[in-house]
C-alpha cells in the first residue's frame, strides 16, 4: 500500500492503539453523486482569540 504503519504509530498514536487501514472496493450506483454542499464562510468557521 505505501503506507508506512509504523511510522504512523510512532507519529501519532501511543503504545496502546495500532493503525488500521480499510480499502473500499467497488462501484458506485447509478444516484450515487449529489451536488456539493455550499462552502461555510471564514466567518462560520474562524474564532479570533
Amino acid at each position: 500500500t505505501g503506507l508506512d504503519f509504523e511510522g504512523v504509530r510512532k507519529e501519532f498514536l501511543d503504545d496502546d492503539h495500532t493503525p488500521l487501514m480499510v480499502v473500499n472496493i467497488g462501484r458506485p450506483g447509478p444516484d450515487a453523486w449529489f451536488p456539493r454542499s455550499p462552502r461555510l464562510s471564514y466567518e462560520q468557521v474562524v474564532t479570533t482569540v
